[in-house]
C-alpha cells in the first residue's frame, strides 16, 4: 500500500510521487538541473530541492538499473570496493 499524500506546515508536499514525475521529468530534461533548490518553484513542484534530487537520482534519471546485477556486475563492484573501499560515489560513477 503507497502512503497518501500530505502537505506539512510549511506548504512542501510529502509522500507518494505519481503525477509529479513527468514534471521533474520534464523540467529537467529541458532547463536541466543545477540548483536543485531552486528546481520545484521552476518546475512547479510544491517538494524540497532535496526531495526532487533524490528522486531524480534514485528513480527517474535514465540509465539508472532496476533489478538485480549480473554476475560481472557484481564481480566488478566487488572489485572496485576492495580496491577503494566505501567510496561509492566514485565507484558507482
Amino acid at each position: 500500500m503507497v502512503k497518501p499524500c500530505y502537505v506539512d506546515g510549511n506548504g512542501i508536499k510529502k509522500g507518494a510521487w505519481s503525477e509529479e514525475d513527468n514534471k521533474l521529468r520534464e523540467h529537467i530534461q529541458s532547463s536541466g538541473h543545477s540548483n536543485w533548490r531552486l528546481l520545484p518553484q521552476c518546475a512547479g513542484l510544491a517538494r524540497s530541492g532535496k526531495s526532487c534530487r533524490l528522486r531524480w537520482v534514485n528513480y527517474l534519471k535514465p540509465g539508472v538499473k532496476r533489478g538485480n546485477y549480473s554476475k560481472e556486475e557484481v564481480d566488478l563492484i566487488m572489485g572496485l570496493h576492495a580496491k577503494l573501499g566505501n567510496k561509492y560515489g566514485i565507484i558507482l560513477n
